[in-house]
């Protein structure tokens, strides 16, 4: 977990939004909807790709996709965590409760993993159950655009009924054990579908040695552009966890 300067993180912190728990809800044995409740939130946007972060320690935050901002409600899907080891961020939101204030930090995107702007290019996101909230952003703003969205998700299988009633339109396949050997498998199954999309926009999150072997299978063997596949890794093995 990357550490900030702690006069730095307490900057960071005092520009953050003033909210509040508003509901905190199990979906699923490892899916959490949590809402807060800002009147910053109101007249406030969100775009595909964005996060968001809170302060768990000292000097440390963990960050998270929102999913949707709706009145003065910002919506995000957590994955829980139930194994061993220092998981910060799920700790600090599976202790919070309706009325607990939250400082949430302003969002933004990392400048190589934003959304297409413009045109009508399909749009492709390949990930796991931390893409989630990406996931339901990311359909808002194609429905919106009237663009279309091809989402292939894995999931842990306990997870694939909650996970397709937030994303009807998805592909939910139950995730194995080697993370992302589901998705890895889907796209060996669909190179020719891929390949019949008019110059796709494909978007790898989750899992950094999934999106490493998504990628080359997107490029080497669907044939996309290089220019074409953006990823963002969330999270790996090893590392300290959400």
């Amino acid at each position: 977990m990357a550490r900030t300067p702690t006069l730095l993180a307490s900057y960071v912190e005092a520009q953050a939004h003033d909210a509040v728990v508003r509901h905190n809800d199990v979906l699923s044995p490892g899916l959490r909807r949590l809402v807060l409740a800002s009147t910053d939130f109101l007249g406030a946007t969100i775009e595909p790709c964005d996060v968001t972060a809170f302060r768990v320690a000292r000097t440390a935050f963990r960050h998270y996709t929102p999913a949707r901002v709706v009145g003065d409600e910002l919506t995000i899907v957590v994955q829980r965590h139930d194994h061993p080891g220092p998981t910060p961020g799920h700790d600090l939101v599976e202790g919070w409760v309706p009325g607990d204030p939250v400082k949430v930090c302003r969002w933004s995107s990392a400048r190589a993993f934003t959304w297409a702007l413009g045109g009508d290019r399909p749009v492709v996101l390949l990930g796991d159950a931390t893409v989630i909230s990406l996931a339901l952003c990311m359909a808002d703003r194609a429905a919106r655009e009237g663009r279309e969205l091809l989402t292939v998700l894995e999931v842990p299988a306990l997870d694939v009924a909650a996970t397709q009633a937030l994303l009807p339109d998805a592909t939910v396949l139950p995730a194995l054990e080697v993370p992302g050997a589901v998705v890895d498998a889907w796209l060996r199954a669909n190179v020719e579908a891929l390949r019949l999309l008019e110059a796709p926009v494909a978007y790898l999150a989750g899992n950094g040695p999934a999106i490493q072997r998504q990628r080359t299978l997107l490029r080497d063997v669907v044939g996309l552009d290089r220019r074409a596949v953006r990823t963002q890794p969330y999270w790996a093995e090893g590392k300290v966890g959400l």
